[in-house]
């Protein structure tokens, strides 16, 4: 039962007929309460931060998949990039209806450290591939067909395993934290894992310029298997009482499915896919906005600009996932919803001048509006999960379906070769996203 409820009981008792001798310690009692309240935050708040840094650190390591397109592409594997990210992306959709009626008896730690080993995999692939671009010479590089299949046998592994990773993850950071402070709690996480744009574009601006690609594979590959330490040193967080966990897979997955379409998370549908397709234009389509901008541009600029960009969205995107956790607390969700849904519109505007201005000036304000209201948008669509839908597994695995569905949808889209075709598909479900938020009223 929650505090909520308690104050309710407790103000619904009829005082007819008691003695009015009867003294009660209101204050010391409540002030009693209150300390207590805030010792448990202030002990369960370090978790966040500390699982917070963990999910930073490997993040950082994890940055080279926004690289990923331009890289293979610079070493002569066409698509392959964008391929490897659609892959994952449909794999992350088939893991989040599969993987909740697996995890369900899991320690939230374990299923942490499942996915993360996901992502080592696909450190070691890129580490493969990109030795090849140094020496021809060894054995997985003499037919394509070998780097083509690896690659994406182990985009499969990382797509299925990662919703593990993230599902306990807000789960984990929900367990942190009482109800007035999961906002808070939220965005104070969300906010320091982004930071990885920040740490990781300067390690991988440093690093791909001082050692070359394959080294940077290697480095971040090794760096992943050190944090997965860390994981597993984590301080544990007591589970959630599931009402159901003797159903099995495919219950879970219905149950998944009938949340989905309910009347209230449809209207919540389009701002999830919305952001899922940004997603995916930041990583597999905004490099050739800068490319548009000058087209004698080399390799070796545009990565130079792409990883600042990268370093600006990360500082932007790190304020805004801890402002827009606040926010939430503070404010009706629709209203801060409807802010990062008009950020997100300016974005789109500036795009499309960027485009028509061939202007650097102009892809550098509609970056940052980009990781404003993406990462802002994902950070109170999770809080939203938490307070709306009281933060069940299936709740939270909404967001991790539509997003990286619309993630994969989006990394599909990129690979027309218009530019301009891209930004209108974009502004059409833009629309969409608006007119459907603003009939979803939120339980404030």
């Amino acid at each position: 039962m929650s505090q909520q409820e308690d104050y309710s009981n407790l103000s619904g008792i009829s005082l007819q007929g008691m003695d009015s001798s009867v003294q009660f310690p209101e204050q010391p009692l409540l002030d009693a309460e209150k300390s207590k309240t805030l010792s448990t935050t202030k002990t369960e708040m370090w978790k966040v931060f500390y699982m917070g840094v963990c999910f930073l650190l490997l993040n950082t390591a994890a940055i080279s998949q926004n690289l990923l397109s331009q890289i293979y592409q610079q070493l002569g594997y066409d698509s392959l990039g964008t391929f490897i990210l659609l892959t994952q992306s449909f794999f992350y959709v088939v893991g989040v209806l599969t993987v909740p009626g697996i995890i369900k008896n899991w320690e939230y730690k374990r299923g942490i450290n499942v996915g993360a080993f996901g992502y080592i995999i696909v450190l070691v692939a890129g580490a493969m591939t990109t030795a090849c671009g140094e020496n021809k010479n060894l054995a997985w590089c003499q037919q394509a067909s070998y780097i083509y299949g690896s690659n994406i046998v182990f985009a499969l592994l990382h797509g299925f395993t990662a919703p593990m990773f993230w599902l306990c993850g807000n789960r984990y950071i929900a367990g942190c934290a009482s109800d007035e402070k999961k906002g808070q709690a939220m965005g104070t996480f969300v906010g320091l894992f982004s930071g990885a744009l920040i740490l990781g574009s300067l390690i991988s601006k440093l690093t791909i310029t001082r050692f070359g690609n394959f080294r940077y594979y290697l480095i971040s590959a090794g760096f992943a298997c050190l944090v997965m330490l860390m994981f597993m040193m984590a301080p544990g967080v007591q589970r959630e009482k599931e009402e159901d966990v003797e159903e099995k897979v495919v219950e879970k997955t219905k149950k998944i499915l009938r949340l989905m379409t309910g009347e209230k998370m449809r209207k919540l549908l389009p701002y999830m896919l919305y952001a899922g397709l940004i997603n995916a234009t930041i990583a597999a389509f905004q490099y050739r906005l800068v490319q548009n901008t000058d087209s004698g541009m080399t390799p070796d600029e545009l990565n130079k600009i792409t990883t600042t960009i990268n370093l600006m969205q990360g500082v932007i995107i790190t304020v805004s996932s801890v402002a827009a956790g606040k926010l939430a607390d503070i404010l009706k969700r629709k209203w801060v919803l409807n802010l990062f849904n008009f950020v997100q519109a300016i974005g789109m505007v500036l795009a499309f001048a960027s485009f028509l201005e061939k202007s650097l000036f102009l892809v550098y304000g509609m970056a940052v509006l980009w990781g404003i209201g993406c990462f802002g948008a994902n950070t109170v669509i999770v809080v939203t999960m938490m307070k709306d839908f009281e933060g069940s597994i299936e709740s939270y695995a909404v967001p991790q379906i539509m997003t990286p569905l619309a993630t994969a949808i989006g990394y599909g889209l990129c690979l027309f070769p218009e530019i301009l075709v891209v930004l209108s598909v974009l502004v059409g479900f833009l629309v969409l996203n608006l007119i459907s938020t603003s009939f979803y009223k939120p339980k404030e």
